[in-house]
């Protein structure tokens, strides 16, 4: 086992929960459809954290092939970050009626799982520390990407108006479909810079 792998341990056990976390609250609320209204809202933020929880594995080996030596300020960071990641993931949609109360899905989302945005946002931040540390010229396109999608995501969190929130939902999915092809790192482990 390498350094690496003996490293990651702890990121990849937080992170593999906050996927569980994700796809087993999506699997209750398709479950319950009966009882809980629906919204496209909601799961379109659970589908942007899912994918960012994926793409932490992808960024972190790019990382590690550029670290020399990993120190505890680094793996710290990137602790935080997998913990970000994983809150995000949890507090998205409820996990039982229970947790719903008598709100439908939209309203969960808009009282009590639009924190999971704030979440996100602080995760994508931390990219940008870490895009600094690292830091090549191609490197401020990932800053102002994932900026930008911070930004987006906190107004959506503090927005009071429902259709100002649900336009920055359209904003915030077309920014996971540009960073995905532009700045953030692909399956083959390179970031497409």
């Amino acid at each position: 086992m390498s350094g690496f792998e003996i490293l990651t341990i702890t990121f990849s056990f937080i992170v593999g929960l906050g996927v569980a976390q994700v796809l087993r609250s999506v699997a209750y609320v398709v479950r319950e459809n009966r009882q809980i209204s629906l919204h496209w809202i909601p799961f379109s933020v659970a589908a942007m954290i899912l994918f960012f929880q994926v793409q932490f594995w992808f960024g972190l080996a790019v990382i590690n092939s550029l670290m020399e030596q990993w120190t505890w300020p680094v793996y710290s960071l990137m602790l935080s970050l997998a913990i970000f990641i994983f809150l995000s993931g949890a507090t998205v949609l409820p996990h039982s009626l229970t947790s719903l109360g008598e709100r439908g899905l939209k309203e969960d989302f808009e009282t009590r799982g639009r924190v999971s945005l704030v979440f996100l946002a602080l995760y994508l931040v931390g990219w940008i520390v870490v895009g600094i540390l690292f830091w090549t010229p191609d490197m401020w396109k990932l800053v102002v990407v994932n900026g930008l999608f911070a930004v987006v995501a906190i107004a959506i969190y503090a927005a009071p108006s429902a259709r100002v929130r649900t336009a920055l939902h359209f904003l915030l999915i077309a920014m996971t479909l540009f960073g995905a092809m532009t700045v953030w790192t692909q399956p083959n482990l390179e970031m497409p810079l």
